[in-house]
């Protein structure tokens, strides 16, 4: 027989000779009196009968396509709390796990016996044993380990927690088992971020989970996890300008919280080498905080968040005292420090002021000053007034334009050869011969399909910005993936008049970056890093990959 299941779903059926050859046929399930549910788990019996989980946690168990019965636990207690995950047949127990994070052993001749009236439905036993792994666990697979003994006992069980991790779990029914054990932890779910210590083999990271983790890629352990009530979106590891011990980490959520946390030594009975202790918590974005800076000097604290298009600065120095907000025309992106000399021509008292420089959805790259604690009035309101946007720049995509012109020079070599070949055919056969041939060539030239080349109806949204030397470099979504742009808010075309074009080149026009960095890819890029050999590129890129450039010789990229 042939059972499957899925969302609202059971059925059963089986392989039947046809005159067309072999078939699947069957029946769906009739849940009849009892509430239609998500099928998980199911485990065929001997005797051809399945039993299945259900949603609340109760197991059902069909004989053929109707419900026999539903087990439960006595006074109208559900077997599991929530999603029965799993159940397995194993030595004549019946085991069964669920997302409330136990794992609970069921004699199998009372289920395989079980009958009820028809005036109620369910039936009612105790489990022999049950193990609760732990707190916010959800089991969601399981399997029997493999021994090398021929010990025909083996009760120890590996289940993947869905929260992140995988336990060994000890399921025999006796009193000298085993306590649960956690063999491997992780993230459930996706990497938000990723934070290095710079003098330690040790690196924090943030998940959309809401945990943040520290790990030691040399022992290739996960020291230690703490738990968050939202998910992570960013992280940072502050170096000793901030913390001369280097204990501190910031987190960023995506509810707008930041959080100062510290990493110290747990205690001697922890099951963990470290904990990680909440020094600091505010709340300065109504949404997701989407990037983070200090400054090199360790005073500043810069947070930008896409939901309400600002920039928020903290004081480190004064317990991260809030300074004052920047609005912004878009959401913020990405952000980086900007590199002094990137403007010339201001007055002598500026020139030492911070900057950032700020990446937006709508491709634009903003540079703004970053206010000094003290220099700010917030008696009234943290906003900053107008003033401090020194720069604007608004990418304009290039690569449609290249496109155009590699096409046009294909289109043009193609004319070239076919004229050619029209000059030696009228020249070896004659005028009457040289008509039909080009009449045939202009046939086959009408029926192609002429491409188009357009700039992005909607402008690509900036992931990353890397300043170097007077211009800063950056990487972009969508058609404009695949390459690194040189860009600078100094345009040497500025006071100059626009050039023509010309058919198969592209011209740079005022605005556009000075130079593309092809990397033969559509994929994206999310990091960029000069390594510390400073002749070598280290790029992060969407797919996952790392990939490492030459650099070009002299101040650029």
């Amino acid at each position: 027989a042939v059972v499957s299941t899925q969302s609202g779903h059971y059925g059963r059926g089986k392989m039947a000779a046809t005159f067309t050859g072999l078939k699947l046929q069957g029946e769906l399930g009739k849940f009849g009196r009892t509430a239609i549910s998500d099928v998980e788990g199911y485990v065929e019996l001997p005797d051809g009968k399945v039993l299945s989980g259900s949603e609340w946690g109760n197991m059902l168990l069909w004989d053929g396509d109707l419900i026999k019965c539903e087990l439960t636990q006595h006074e109208k207690q559900n077997c599991h709390k929530g999603q029965l995950q799993e159940i397995f047949l194993d030595e004549g127990e019946l085991i069964t796990a669920g997302a409330d994070g136990t794992v609970k052993i069921w004699d199998f001749e009372t289920i395989d016996g079980a009958d009820v009236l028809e005036e109620d439905a369910h039936f009612p036993m105790e489990p022999m044993s049950d193990i609760f792994v732990g707190d916010g666990v959800n089991i969601v697979s399981m399997c029997k380990t493999v021994t090398e003994s021929n010990n025909d006992t083996n009760s120890m069980w590996l289940a993947q927690d869905a929260s992140g991790g995988i336990w060994k779990l000890d399921i025999s029914v006796s009193l000298t088992k085993k306590a649960p054990e956690i063999i491997q932890s992780y993230h459930a779910g996706p990497i938000r971020g990723i934070a290095p210590c710079r003098y330690t083999h040790m690196v924090a990271s943030i998940g959309a989970d809401g945990t943040v983790r520290v790990f030691d890629y040399l022992t290739k352990r996960n020291l230690v996890t703490k738990k968050c009530k939202s998910g992570g979106s960013c992280i940072t590891w502050p170096g000793r300008n901030v913390d001369s011990k280097m204990a501190t980490l910031i987190g960023g959520f995506t509810d707008g919280v930041i959080r100062i946390m510290a990493l110290d030594h747990a205690e001697p009975e922890a099951h963990e080498d470290f904990k990680i202790v909440l020094q600091h918590a505010f709340k300065p974005h109504k949404g997701e905080v989407t990037a983070m800076i200090i400054d090199d000097e360790g005073q500043v604290l810069v947070t930008g968040s896409a939901d309400d298009c600002t920039l928020f600065f903290f004081d480190i120095t004064s317990n991260y005292m809030p300074i004052g907000f920047i609005q912004l025309e878009a959401e913020v992106n990405t952000m980086s420090w900007s590199n002094s000399s990137m403007i010339s021509g201001r007055a002598d008292d500026r020139h030492n002021v911070k900057r950032v420089l700020v990446g937006l959805r709508t491709g634009v790259v903003l540079e703004v000053e970053c206010p000094d604690p003290g220099t700010v009035d917030s008696s009234v309101t943290y906003e900053i007034q107008p003033g401090s946007l020194i720069n604007r720049y608004e990418f304009k995509s290039i690569r449609y334009k290249i496109e155009k012109a590699a096409h046009e020079k294909i289109k043009m070599k193609q004319e070239d050869e076919q004229q050619k070949r029209l000059d030696k055919i009228k020249e070896d056969q004659g005028e009457e011969a040289f008509l039909e041939e080009k009449k045939q060539i202009d046939e086959e030239n009408s029926k192609q399909e002429e491409m188009t080349f357009e700039a992005p109806a909607v402008p690509n949204e900036i992931l990353k910005i890397f300043p170097l030397g007077d211009k800063f470099y950056l990487s972009l979504g969508g058609s404009d993936a695949g390459a690194i742009y040189e860009c600078t808010f100094k345009d040497p075309l500025a006071d100059m008049p626009v050039p023509g074009s010309m058919r198969g080149q592209w011209v740079r026009l005022k605005g556009e970056p000075l130079r593309l960095l092809e990397l033969e890819t559509d994929t994206t890029v999310h990091e960029i890093t000069l390594m510390r050999d400073d002749s070598n590129v280290m790029l992060g890129m969407g797919d996952g990959t790392i990939r490492i450039h030459k650099k070009l010789e002299g101040d650029g990229l």
